[in-house]
């Protein structure tokens, strides 16, 4: 199929306080201008996550060609599921509750180069319920007194597959507790309820306490968006500066197109 240069430029209008915004002006038959394909992959870093809107499915065609304007997609995802290879994330073979997916994480924190960004998008959706909610990790660091920042700053966690053994392989690294994004120069909060093991230096118990009222924190409304899927519904968010999980409220078939794309080691 013919690609032609879009002509209209994008506009972002914000969902939340803290986090998301909608893209207007996207045509996913139409190659945008560098300029605007620039302006998408920093608004990933601003908003922490995207949303685009279709009035049709989103075949696996459109949706590299989509996935293409925020970069080149990595060949597959590293953490898979034990005996299941398909890159749709469906609801019968990766039931929520049983493989944590309805828990704040951060895909791929074990690796030493997590995922940078990732893509979502319905293949088929239940009539109600299935959610996906993020959190800004931004907010989440911001909302922080004083204290709390001085003492994190600095810290390193341990991130592993520890709490995941379902997965087909095991992974483990260790990674700042606050990093800070190259584009937008904000910190941000680097700890998730379903990979971090632990912190660095600290005796057990107190780095226990301190992890489950992170967690705790991560879940205030304030620093989240909520997104019910539809048929032609795309979403982009940046790995880093979010936290995501699905809302196991559902019955019935739940299944999204995903692709991830490389980063590099994450940074203070």
């Amino acid at each position: 199929m013919a690609t032609t240069m879009a002509k209209a430029d994008v506009r972002f209008e914000r969902v939340a306080g803290n986090i998301g915004a909608r893209v207007r002006g996207v045509d996913p038959a139409a190659l945008p201008p560098p300029a605007t394909i620039e302006k998408l992959r920093d608004a990933v870093h601003e908003f922490g996550v995207l949303f685009l809107e279709f009035d049709h499915a989103i075949d696996d065609a459109e949706f590299r060609r989509i996935a293409g304007l925020f970069g080149e997609p990595e060949d597959g995802y590293a953490l898979r599921p034990r005996d299941v290879e398909s890159p749709v994330i469906d609801s019968a073979l990766t039931p929520m509750d049983n493989f944590r997916i309805n828990y704040w994480h951060t895909d791929g924190s074990t690796l030493e180069c997590p995922p940078q960004t990732a893509i979502l998008t319905p293949v088929e959706v239940p009539e109600y319920g299935g959610d996906t909610m993020w959190a800004s990790m931004y907010a989440a660091w911001e909302d922080l007194s004083s204290h709390y920042q001085r003492l994190l700053d600095g810290l390193e966690a341990r991130h592993s597959t520890k709490k995941l053994p379902f997965l087909d392989q095991s992974h483990s690294a260790m990674h700042p507790v606050v990093l800070r994004d190259p584009v937008t120069q904000r910190k941000m909060l680097y700890v998730n309820s379903n990979y971090t093991e632990c912190i660095v230096g600290m005796k057990e118990h107190e780095g226990e306490s301190l992890l489950r009222m992170l967690y705790e924190h991560v879940n205030t409304p304030e620093f989240h968006v909520r997104l019910r899927w539809r048929v032609g519904t795309v979403a982009v968010w940046d790995e880093r500066a979010t936290q995501h999980r699905g809302v196991a409220d559902f019955v019935g078939t739940r299944k999204l197109r995903r692709l991830t794309f490389p980063g590099g080691r994450p940074t203070a």
